[in-house]
């Protein structure tokens, strides 16, 4: 790939290109001008997302954490075991909490663990569910942000998950009907293959193919449907290629699929 490439596509990944910048790289990529796989690597090397910042929550979600914290005190026991800090940690770090906040809470729950380090089994899974929570309310409000990179870190959590409910998966399906990002719709689909064997997420990856016009997100979805086997979506990449005039390399890649889903 050229130096003029590989710029091109800098600038794409990061957003700074206007809509008809990012018209012509999807186009170059669709025509093959611009190799799909090589996109692909420097997409993933974009996508470090570790060094970017987490916005400060906005008041319904600090509502909302707050509450279910005044929640936990009620019900907490002092017998919560040290690793306990280490997940809430992690959470408020992700928080961006004031310090002050943060601090108040290490404090509260490191006072409960000083009095008693004999926790039990039930005592822990209970904690971790409300880790699970706070990550999936976390998740749902990111994907309402402004910023494409609100949203990608907003899709990167939900990859943490290790459970999604039907509020989350919804919000996920949304955004890959509906985001302006190409790059925020593609790290969708990824995040939904983690849960391929929910039913709805199945469903609502084959009616997404009806609704996309980005290649790349198409292709995309053409290697999740190979991945999940979802013969069922062979119909639908049918009615692109008949309803649609689509690039060569497109058109090829779901006449490939089509053909192994049958």
């Amino acid at each position: 790939m050229n130096e003029k490439h590989e710029q091109l596509i800098a600038d794409y990944l990061a957003g700074s290109l206007d809509d008809a910048g990012k018209t012509k790289v999807e186009e170059m990529i669709a025509s093959g001008e611009i190799d799909f796989m090589e996109f692909r690597e420097l997409e993933k090397l974009h996508e470090d997302l570790g060094s970017i910042p987490t916005p400060a929550p906005g008041k319904a979600m600090s509502a909302n954490f707050y509450a279910m914290l005044e929640e936990e005190k009620k019900n907490i026991k002092p017998s919560w075991i040290e690793s306990a800090v280490d997940h809430i940690r992690q959470v408020l770090e992700e928080l961006t909490m004031p310090r002050l906040a943060y601090g108040l809470v290490l404090l509260f729950i490191g006072g409960f663990i000083g009095t008693q380090l004999n926790g039990g089994q039930s005592e822990i899974e209970q904690l971790s569910q409300e880790v699970q929570d706070m990550r999936e309310m976390m998740m749902v409000n990111m994907l309402e942000g402004a910023s494409a990179a609100d949203r990608l870190k907003a899709v990167t959590i939900s990859s943490e998950l290790t459970s999604v409910d039907s509020e989350a998966i919804h919000a996920l399906l949304f955004t890959l009907n509906n985001d302006p990002s190409v790059n925020v719709r593609v790290q969708a689909i990824e995040a939904l293959k983690r849960w391929g064997n929910n039913e709805r997420v199945r469903q609502g990856l084959v009616k997404s193919i009806a609704k996309q016009q980005s290649p790349i997100v198409i292709i995309e979805l053409a290697d999740a449907m190979l991945e999940l086997e979802l013969r069922n979506s062979a119909p639908e990449f049918r009615k692109l290629i008949e309803e649609r005039t689509l690039d060569f390399t497109v058109k090829q890649k779901l006449e490939n699929s089509i053909a192994a889903l049958s």
